[in-house]
C-alpha cells in the first residue's frame, strides 16, 4: 500500500475491526403454545412426523414434548402467516380465523425477531457512480475501475454485503485520480518535446551521424511519440540534403502515415532546413517524420560531390497543446464558486460547496480548511514548473488534487448513521441522514439542492414533508434508477447479456440482443415509476416499448432500424412482463425452456413464496435437449414428482412453469416442441387448471400476493436489510394500500414514512462493518 492510502485505509481498518451486532441466534428450545397444538395435531402431524418428515419439519415429537427449536417455531410461524400450509389440495384446511390465532398465540410466547441495518455501510457501485455523475457531471465508466457488489436479500443495497476490504481501497484511489483528471483536466502545455535522429525508425538504405540519420534511397525515416490530451500541436522537422542532378532533394513530410505536403530541401546539417506542421491530434501515440522523393545517383559526374543525392533528418519537435483547454461543466462551476482571494480560500469555498454534496451534509470550516491543505500539499510538485505562469497557475492542479481526496474521504464512500445513544431502543434519523436514505433508494445518488434544503429546514422530521419529497423526486429522471437496479434484480434480469445460449438453436441471442430485452422490461417499469401506468400494467401491459430486435421475436411490425417504438401486442401474445423475452430468457437453459425455472421465477419473485432447495441426492431434471432422450419435459417433471422429497414443491411449480410452454427460450411463440404438440395447460394442487400463461396471470391477480411480493422487495431494497417477523405488519399493510391504490408513488410513500424507513433501533449499534458473507455479483 503506498503513501496515499494511509488516512483513509487506517479509518477503514478502524471500521472493519468492530463488527456490527446483529439478532441474537434462535437455538435454544422454547414451549409450544398451548393454543396452536389442537391445529398442529389436526392438520400438520400427519406430513410432519418421523424421518420423512416433509420440508425436514418435524412436529411429532415437539408436540409430545411441549417443546420445540425457536428457529422452528418461528418457521412455523412465518407458514402459518402465509397461509400455505396445509397445502391447498388438502380436503380440510384451517378457518383463517384459526390462523390469525395461531399467529398471534406464537407472537405472544416468542416476540417477533426484528432486524436493523449496519450503521456503517459503503456506497455500492450504483451510488457512487450516481453521485459522481450529478456532482462532478464525470463520464468515466466505472465498470473497469469498481469491481462488482455482491447481493444480498436479492439487491447489490444489502448493507451486509456492502463491505470495504483494503484492496478495495487501491480501486477506489485509482477511480478517484482517473475522474479528477477528467473533471479537471490539465490546462498547462506540456514542455516541448524533442525525438533526436537516432530514435526514427528507418525504412530504406542509410545511415546515421553527427545527430542526422541519411537515406540513400528513396524510404522512410518515422519517430514516435505520444501527446497526453487532444488539441492542436505544433510538429517541427529538421531537414537536411546531399545534393546531385538537377534541382534539390524533395521529401514529404509524415504525420500518421499521411503525407502533409512537399518541400525543397536546401538545408545543410549545419543550417538545416525546418518544415512546420500544426494540426489536431487525439491524445496517445502518434508517428512523424519524412519520405525521401527524388534519390539521384550519376556514378559519371565530373564533380564526386554532386554524383548522389541523399537527404538526412534531424531532430523532431513537438509543442502543444497550443490550444486553450475548454472547462469541463465542473471546473467551470468551481471556478465560480472559488471567486477571488488565496488560493487556500478558494479551495475552501470549494471543498464547503462540493463536499456538502459528496458527503451529504454541510461541512465545517475546519474539515473544509483541512481538505484545502491537502489538496495544495499534494499539487505542490507542480508548482516550480507553473510559476511564471502567474498566480492561479497553479489552481488546476489543486482542484484536481481536492477533487480527489473527496472522494477518498470516508465521508464520501461510507453511509453512516448516528447509533442510539444509552438507554434509546429508537430514534429517529436526523434530517440529513433521512435525505441520503431518500436518495440512495430513489435515484441511486446523492440528495440533490432541494433535498438538502428540507433537510437543513427541518421539513422531513414530520412524515408530510418526507412524503412530498418522496412524491417530488419520483418524477426527476434520477428514479429511473428504480428500473434499471431495483426491478432488474428483483426481476433476475440485472445480468442477462451476460448469459450465452446454443447458437445453432438461438442465433439471434447475441449481446445486444439480450440488452434490448432486458431494456424493454425496464421501460414498462420506468412508466409504472412515473405514474404512466398502475403497478398491475407489470401483469396486464397490452402495450411495449421495443426495438427491431424484438418485433421479429413478438411479429409485430419492426420500426426504423435504431429507433425504439411503443407497439401493441398482437392478441395471441401474454400480457405483461409474463411475456416479456427478457423473463423467459432469464428462466430458461442455453439449449431448452425450463418449466422448474420458470414456475420458481412466479413464485418467488410475483408471489414472494420461494421454494425451499432441493434436498440433497435428489437428482436434476437435465438441462439439455439431448438428454431429454425423446421424453417430453411434462413426462420428465411427472417422474421427477413420483420422488415424495420432490413433489411437495414441484406440483405447484411444475404447473404454473408448464403454463409457459408455449413461449420458446427467446420469447417466441411455438406450437411444436421437437416434433410434439406443445401443451401449455396444467392442473393446480386445488384442482384447478392454468391455461397458458394468461391463467398464471389470472393466478397472480386473484389475492393480493403480487402486491405483497413487490411491497416486501422495494422495502429490503430501501432499507438496505431482509425482512424479519417484526416487519410483517408494514408489509402487509403496503401491500393492502398498494392492491387499493394501485400506484407506485402509494407504496413509495409508505414505505418512506414507516418507522422502519425513519428511525434507527438500538440492534445494530457497532459502527463498524458485518463480515463479509457468500453472495452472487451484478453487472
Amino acid at each position: 500500500m503506498n503513501r496515499r492510502g494511509g488516512a483513509i485505509l487506517a479509518a477503514g481498518a478502524l471500521a472493519m475491526a468492530a463488527l456490527a451486532c446483529g439478532a441474537p441466534a434462535h437455538g435454544d428450545d422454547v414451549a409450544i403454545p398451548d393454543a396452536i397444538r389442537p391445529l398442529l395435531e389436526a392438520h400438520c402431524v400427519d406430513c410432519h412426523e418421523g424421518s420423512r418428515a416433509k420440508g425436514g419439519l418435524e412436529l411429532a415429537g415437539p408436540i409430545r414434548a411441549g417443546k420445540i427449536e425457536e428457529s422452528a417455531l418461528r418457521a412455523l410461524r412465518r407458514r402459518l402467516a402465509k397461509r400455505d400450509m396445509p397445502p391447498a389440495d388438502e380436503p380440510v384446511r384451517p378457518r383463517v380465523e384459526e390462523y390469525r390465532a395461531a399467529v398471534a398465540a406464537i407472537d405472544a410466547s416468542v416476540p417477533p425477531t426484528a432486524r436493523e441495518v449496519a450503521a456503517v455501510r459503503r456506497l455500492n457501485r450504483a451510488q457512487y457512480d450516481g453521485a459522481v455523475r450529478d456532482v462532478l457531471a464525470s463520464t468515466v465508466d466505472l465498470r473497469e475501475l469498481l469491481p462488482r457488489d455482491e447481493i444480498g436479500e436479492g439487491f447489490d443495497t444489502n448493507a451486509d454485503t456492502l463491505v470495504l476490504p483494503p484492496l478495495l481501497l487501491e480501486n477506489y484511489f485509482d477511480c478517484a485520480e482517473k475522474i479528477a483528471a477528467s473533471v479537471v483536466p490539465d490546462d498547462a502545455p506540456m514542455s516541448p518535446k524533442t525525438v533526436p535522429a537516432e530514435r526514427f525508425e528507418r525504412r530504406g538504405q542509410g545511415h546515421a551521424n553527427d545527430g542526422f540519420a541519411w537515406l540513400a534511397t528513396n524510404g522512410t525515416l518515422v519517430a514516435r511519440f505520444t501527446v497526453p490530451r487532444a488539441g492542436r500541436y505544433r510538429l517541427s522537422l529538421e531537414l537536411a540534403a546531399q545534393q546531385a542532378g538537377e534541382g534539390l532533394a524533395r521529401a514529404a513530410l509524415l504525420v500518421d502515415g499521411d503525407a502533409q505536403g512537399q518541400h525543397a530541401v536546401a538545408g545543410t546539417t549545419a543550417e538545416p532546413t525546418v518544415v512546420v506542421w500544426e494540426g489536431t491530434l487525439a491524445a496517445g501515440e502518434h508517428r512523424a517524420g519524412a519520405r525521401f522523393l527524388n534519390d539521384h545517383w550519376d556514378p559519371k559526374h565530373p564533380d564526386p560531390s554532386r554524383r548522389d543525392r541523399n537527404l538526412a533528418v534531424g531532430a523532431l519537435r513537438i509543442e502543444g497543446p497550443l490550444d486553450p483547454v475548454a472547462k469541463t461543466p465542473f471546473a467551470a462551476r468551481a471556478e465560480e464558486i472559488a471567486g477571488e482571494g488565496t488560493p487556500t480560500r478558494r479551495l475552501m469555498r470549494v471543498a464547503l460547496a462540493v463536499g456538502e454534496e459528496l458527503f451529504r451534509r454541510p461541512l465545517t470550516n475546519a474539515e473544509a480548511e483541512s481538505l484545502a491543505r491537502v489538496a495544495r500539499e499534494a499539487a505542490e510538485p507542480w508548482r516550480d514548473r507553473r510559476a511564471q505562469d502567474g498566480p492561479r497557475a497553479n489552481w488546476a492542479p489543486e482542484l484536481r488534487a481536492l477533487v480527489t481526496a473527496l472522494l477518498v474521504d470516508p465521508r464520501f464512500l461510507l453511509r453512516i448513521e448516528k447509533p442510539c445513544v444509552d438507554g434509546e431502543s429508537r430514534r429517529a434519523l436526523d434530517g440529513h441522514e433521512l435525505a441520503s436514505r431518500l436518495s440512495f433508494f430513489l435515484w441511486s445518488s446523492v440528495p440533490d439542492a432541494e433535498l438538502r434544503r428540507a433537510a437543513a429546514a427541518g421539513e422531513l422530521d414530520g412524515v408530510d414533508g418526507v412524503r412530498a419529497q418522496a412524491r417530488r423526486m419520483l418524477g426527476d429522471g434520477r428514479a429511473s434508477s428504480l428500473a434499471t437496479r431495483f426491478a432488474a434484480q428483483w426481476l433476475g434480469i440485472d445480468a442477462l447479456e451476460q448469459r450465452s445460449f446454443d447458437p445453432a438453436r438461438y442465433p439471434e441471442l447475441d449481446a445486444p440482443t439480450l440488452v434490448a430485452m432486458r431494456e424493454e422490461t425496464e421501460r414498462l417499469f420506468a412508466r409504472i415509476v412515473r405514474g404512466d401506468e398502475p403497478v398491475r400494467a407489470l401483469l396486464l401491459a397490452r402495450e411495449t416499448e421495443i426495438d427491431a430486435r424484438l418485433a421479429g421475436l413478438y411479429g409485430v411490425e419492426a420500426p426504423a432500424k435504431g429507433a425504439v417504438a411503443r407497439l401493441a401486442l398482437p392478441p395471441e401474445r401474454p400480457s405483461g412482463v409474463l411475456g416479456h423475452a427478457s423473463i423467459l430468457v432469464a428462466t430458461s437453459n442455453p439449449t431448452r425452456t425450463s418449466p422448474v425455472k420458470r414456475g420458481k421465477w412466479v413464485l418467488e419473485a410475483m408471489l414472494d413464496e420461494a421454494p425451499p432447495p432441493p434436498p440433497p441426492g435428489v437428482p436434476q431434471l437435465p438441462e439439455e435437449r439431448e438428454e431429454v432422450a425423446g421424453r417430453s419435459i411434462r413426462e420428465l417433471m411427472a417422474l421427477h414428482r413420483d420422488n415424495p422429497d420432490c413433489a411437495s414443491c414441484h406440483v405447484r411449480m411444475d404447473a404454473i412453469g408448464l403454463a409457459f410452454e408455449a413461449l420458446d427460450v427467446d420469447g417466441r411463440l411455438r406450437s411444436v416442441v421437437d416434433g410434439l404438440p406443445v401443451d401449455d395447460s396444467a392442473e393446480m394442487p386445488d384442482g384447478s387448471i392454468l391455461r397458458g400463461a394468461a391463467g398464471v396471470s389470472e393466478l397472480l391477480l386473484r389475492g393480493q400476493g403480487f402486491e405483497r411480493s413487490l411491497s416486501r422487495r422495494l422495502l429490503v431494497y430501501a432499507l438496505g436489510r431482509g425482512t424479519a417477523d417484526a416487519d410483517d405488519a408494514l408489509v402487509d399493510g403496503l401491500a393492502a394500500e398498494l392492491a387499493a391504490k394501485g400506484d407506485f408513488a402509494t407504496l413509495v410513500e409508505g414505505i418512506v414514512s414507516s418507522d422502519a424507513f425513519r428511525t434507527r433501533t438500538a440492534l445494530r449499534q457497532s459502527a463498524g462493518f458485518p463480515l463479509p458473507r457468500e453472495g452472487r455479483t451484478v453487472e
